[in-house]
This record gives structure tokens, C-alpha cells and sequence, in this order.
């Protein structure tokens, strides 16, 4: 038997689609799995009603490695939400990550239909720009507008009710593994059939709507979510989307090698690193350089075994870790800026947030490890903005997905509300925008 209770009638759920106010993020990261469910205002203000989170299983650098194992870890998470929630767990949005993102920026254009440009005639270059040919095995989740034209002229934040011809859009497309969606998809289904995924989301875009703000984004900046198994990257400029991709690596990397380093059990290793580690022995007081832990592991005789680990040599280790995966963040921002030709301004420099991230003077170290030159730029750790927390307990920079995945769903049920009530208002014209669409789709 379901652990939730069935739904009444799919139907009605499906009614009550837009209706809902409660909101509902699982997040399926490779070290801990977290549900999050609350309401977002008008402004953007995140109420949390509902927070839990488990240990996560069958899940290695951002991808499935055992559905069963998965499920069973998940089950822990979903059981009993339904009563502490008050409300039926029958739909959510659900993030994904890692080396399963690709992004492009691409260009589309219209013939405006009545020489004013319509909600329609907008839409239709926003399709014609997703109208492009991706690797085998994915599809689109995202499409976000940068700007428009109209005609040629100058960028446009909005060209609904202009006087032109023509009009164009330049686009940010994310898309995802197909196989890992599903896979995705499969571990909530075996919990449970009556759960819904309202929309996958890319968890960068969703750490960046938890933390960053329209400032941020104008002057331009980085959002690093940096987790166990994957680390995600979104880069405004100008409040737009313009690079973002996922590296299949993470702090896990860091707790193998302190594992490694000194024969300790994975899960000691990432103890050890949580409580004692920090971003470089030089960012340590002297007295905590002279410092060494003792800590017991058992023999292979059965007996307890001393072992000695200097604060500074860990220190190190972890540092190596990290400079590693930001290099490799810096190279692929140069990489993506050099093909698009365009210069990056990110004035509001990097921000951090996932678990990585309360690392001790983690940002001292990403300052330099960051930088194109060798010059410093400008890093903090971001923790999100406008949360009221159902509890006493800090809001930190690994809550920022699942604050950002709330914050993402009331700005998807504002978009699809807004085109629900156009085509309802413009009537019969919006049977045959359906069936236009459905005609270029099956071309």
C-alpha cells in the first residue's frame, strides 16, 4: 500500500493545478536528500512550512547508481509528510545537476501577425529559438529570455504591445539527460505513484534564485553550488542568464582523499573534514597550525589503532580539493566566454552556497583559486534572502536549492497562470494558436 493517500480524483488535482499555494521541492542530492514545502509571495518572500532531511543513497556524483537504493532512502524521507504537511504530497518540483546539464545561447525570430506584437507572436520566436538540434539523449527544461528586438533595433526587455514587423529573441537553453530524468522520475515513482514532478530544475538556477539578488545579477555574477557530488554554475550579466553547466565532482572528492591520506572510513574522513577542516593551512591561527587530532580506527587485529592527523596537513588536503574544482570552474567560464566572444563583468564578483560551502574561509581561498590573472576578485558565501524557517535553525548555504526550488515554483505557476488567463480572454484565437502549435510541432 501507498504510504499517501490516493487522490480522489486525478482530474480534480488537475484543476486544481494552478490553484495551489503550497509548494513542494525534493531535492535528490548525492550525500543528503531534502524535502522543502512552503509558500512564496507576490514579492518573493519564502515562507518554509515543512523541512526534513535524510541521508541519501544510490546516488554517485549527481546520478542514479542504485534506483532500489534510492527508493528505500527516499521512502525515510516521504514517510509520515503527508499528516505534517496537512495537505496531500501529490505533486513537486525536483532538481537535478552535474555533468547532466548542457547550455547554449541561441537566437529566435517572429513575423509579427497584426504589425503589434502580441503575447503570441513573442512565444512563437521563443519556440522557433528552442527549435535547435541537441545531443542525443536530451531535451529541453529551461528557455530563458535575455532580451528582444523588434526590427532590429535596440534590446528590449518586453516587446508585447510594440509597433513592428519583427520580432527576435536571443535565449538562454538548459537541457538535460533524458535517461537521468527518468531515472529520477522512477525513484519517485516507487515510493509512490500519486507524486507528481511538476518540472525538473536545473539546481544552479535554483541555489541562484534563493540567494542572489536583481543587483547581483545586473552587475553581473557567479553563483558556484558547490555539493558533495556535483557542482553547478550559473553567471548573470546584466540580469541575464548567459553561461551555466554542472561538473560531476564534488566534496566527496575531498573526504576520499583525507580518507586516503590517512586510512581512515569514508565516514570518519567526512566527520573530520566537517568539524576541524578549513581552506588552507595558511588560513589558520598558529596555534591551530602546531594542533594534531588523535583519532581511534580499528586494526586489522581487532585492536584500536591511533592515528595522528596535523590540523595544517588536513588543511592542506582539503585545499588541494578545492583549488581543483574551482580551477576547473574558472577554465570552463573562460572556455564558454571565448566561444560567445563576449567579455564577462562580474562585478558582484562569486558566490557560494551548497554544503562545500561552510568550509572554513572557504571564500579566502576561492578568491585566488577564481581568479583569471592572479589578481583577487570578490567571493562570499551566500546563504538565501527573505526566508522565514519553520524552526530555530540556521539558514545556511546548503539550504539554498531547496529555498530556490519554492522560490523557482511560484515564478513557474505566475507564468503559467498569466498564459492561462490570455487564453481565456482572447477565446477562440487561442484554439488556433493550438493548432498552429501542434501543426510546427509535427513538422
Amino acid at each position: 500500500m501507498s504510504m499517501f493517500a490516493k487522490n480522489k480524483s486525478k482530474t480534480a488535482a488537475a484543476e486544481r493545478g494552478t490553484e495551489r499555494s503550497l509548494l513542494i521541492g525534493i531535492d535528490i542530492g548525492t550525500s543528503r536528500l531534502r524535502i522543502t514545502a512552503g509558500t512564496v509571495d507576490a514579492d518573493g518572500a519564502v515562507t518554509v512550512r515543512f523541512y526534513r532531511e535524510e541521508p541519501s543513497r544510490g546516488m554517485n556524483a549527481g546520478s542514479v547508481s542504485d534506483l532500489f537504493a534510492l527508493s528505500d532512502a527516499l521512502t525515510a524521507l516521504l514517510q509520515d509528510v503527508e499528516p505534517q504537511l496537512g495537505a496531500a504530497l501529490d505533486h513537486c518540483l525536483l532538481g537535478i545537476a552535474g555533468r547532466h546539464i548542457e547550455s547554449r545561447n541561441e537566437h529566435g525570430t517572429a513575423t509579427v501577425q497584426n504589425r503589434v506584437v502580441s503575447r503570441v507572436d513573442r512565444d512563437h520566436c521563443i519556440e522557433n529559438a528552442r527549435s535547435v538540434k541537441l545531443s542525443e539523449g536530451s531535451h529541453i527544461i529551461h528557455v530563458v529570455p535575455q532580451f528582444y528586438t523588434c526590427d532590429n533595433g535596440s534590446e528590449i526587455i518586453n516587446p508585447i504591445g510594440l509597433s513592428a514587423m519583427r520580432v527576435e529573441v536571443q535565449v538562454h537553453i538548459i537541457s538535460c539527460s533524458r535517461d537521468q530524468e527518468n531515472n529520477l522520475r522512477s525513484a519517485i515513482q516507487r515510493v509512490s505513484s500519486d507524486v507528481m514532478i511538476d518540472r525538473f530544475v536545473f539546481t544552479g538556477i535554483a541555489a541562484a534564485d534563493a540567494v542572489l539578488s536583481l543587483d547581483d545579477k545586473n552587475i553581473g555574477v557567479c553563483l558556484i553550488d558547490y555539493g558533495a557530488g556535483t557542482v553547478n554554475v550559473a553567471v548573470y550579466d546584466r540580469q541575464r542568464l548567459i553561461i551555466s553547466f554542472g561538473l560531476d565532482r564534488g566534496g566527496n572528492a575531498i573526504t576520499r582523499a583525507i580518507a586516503l591520506r590517512y586510512g581512515l572510513p569514508l565516514s570518519l574522513a567526512e566527520e573530520i573534514k566537517c568539524k576541524y577542516g578549513a581552506a588552507g593551512s595558511a588560513l589558520l591561527s598558529e596555534s591551530d597550525r602546531a594542533l594534531s587530532l588523535q583519532v581511534s580506527v580499528g586494526g586489522a587485529d581487532g585492536l584500536d589503532e591511533k592515528i595522528f592527523i596535523s590540523k595544517a596537513e588536513l588543511a592542506d588536503v582539503i585545499a588541494a580539493g578545492l583549488k581543483d574544482v574551482f580551477n576547473a570552474v574558472s577554465d570552463q567560464i573562460e572556455h564558454c566566454s571565448r566561444d560567445m566572444g563576449i567579455v564577462l563583468n562580474l562585478g558582484a564578483g562569486f558566490v557560494l552556497t551548497g554544503g562545500v560551502a561552510k568550509t572554513r574561509s572557504i571564500e579566502k581561498l576561492a578568491a585566488v583559486a577564481l581568479a583569471p590573472n592572479g589578481n583577487l576578485v570578490k567571493v562570499k558565501v551566500g546563504s538565501p534572502r527573505g526566508v522565514t524557517w519553520c524552526d530555530e535553525s540556521k539558514v545556511g548555504p546548503d539550504k539554498a536549492v531547496s529555498v530556490g526550488l519554492l522560490r523557482f515554483g511560484r515564478s513557474d505557476l505566475d507564468d503559467r497562470t498569466d498564459n492561462a488567463g490570455v487564453q481565456a480572454s482572447e477565446g477562440g484565437q487561442s484554439v488556433w494558436s493550438k493548432l498552429k502549435e501542434w501543426f510546427h510541432k509535427e513538422l
